[in-house]
């Protein structure tokens, strides 16, 4: 769980960048401001006025570890609607944007250890000449002619259909006669995937794409 330094304040009291932030962005008055969450600083600014137990427990929805907050049936939920009433739009923006970001954090931060992890067998690999460059760079061509965005806006279809290439062959997806146990060594297996590779028709990467996007990021998968 992140920790919040929790600052009180009088509205006139507040850092001038933070006041630039909410009044050109809400078009308030200084008046109307409760609470303000600075994402990278960990900080969050509170009207005076605010008594001590909406303050814990907006600390509490801002950090709490799942992933929904917004949900009616649920207590964090009733709070967040309780807080748009109470303390308006600004504030309730402002907790859901650090709960938002903090799921960001913990989310890069999983993603780089499981990559620094594998880095090694990766670099193995390239050593050992078991990277299909051709099969790569026409996944990366395929990829780049897509238009539109991926389903979190964070890198290219180009990454997306390369890392989907991947997937299937590392998954045995692709697999026809080769595999681990009638390969004499790991070796002789990754070149048996490469050649199943060769026989792959390009033009159905797009239509690979979509049905992993439907298994692993459909609404109600898990992501």
């Amino acid at each position: 769980m992140s920790k919040i330094e929790i600052i009180r304040v009088e509205p006139l009291e507040l850092p001038h960048d933070i006041v630039w932030y909410i009044s050109g962005k809400h078009h308030i008055s200084m008046k109307d401001f409760y609470v303000y969450i600075h994402e990278t600083k960990g900080v969050m600014y509170v009207n005076k006025c605010v008594p001590e137990k909406d303050i814990e427990k907006i600390i509490e929805i801002a950090t709490f570890p799942g992933r929904y907050i917004l949900d009616d049936e649920t207590e964090s939920g009733k709070f967040m609607d309780y807080v748009y009433e109470a303390y308006g739009y600004p504030a309730y923006e402002s907790i859901q944007n650090y709960h938002d970001w903090m799921l960001r954090q913990q989310d890069e931060q999983r993603a780089r250890e499981k990559v620094q992890s594998v880095i090694p067998s990766i670099e193995k690999m390239i050593n050992a000449g078991m990277i299909d460059e051709y099969m790569i760079h026409e996944a990366y061509k395929a990829g780049s002619d897509k238009k539109g965005k991926t389903f979190k806006n964070i890198c290219g279809f180009s990454t997306i259909y390369t890392y989907c290439l991947g997937y299937l062959a590392g998954s045995g997806a692709l697999r026809e006669k080769h595999s681990p146990e009638d390969s004499g060594n790991v070796v002789d297996y990754y070149y048996g995937i490469t050649e199943m590779l060769e026989h792959i028709d390009i033009q159905e990467m797009p239509r690979i794409y979509e049905y992993l996007k439907e298994l692993y990021f459909s609404e109600g998968g898990e992501v």
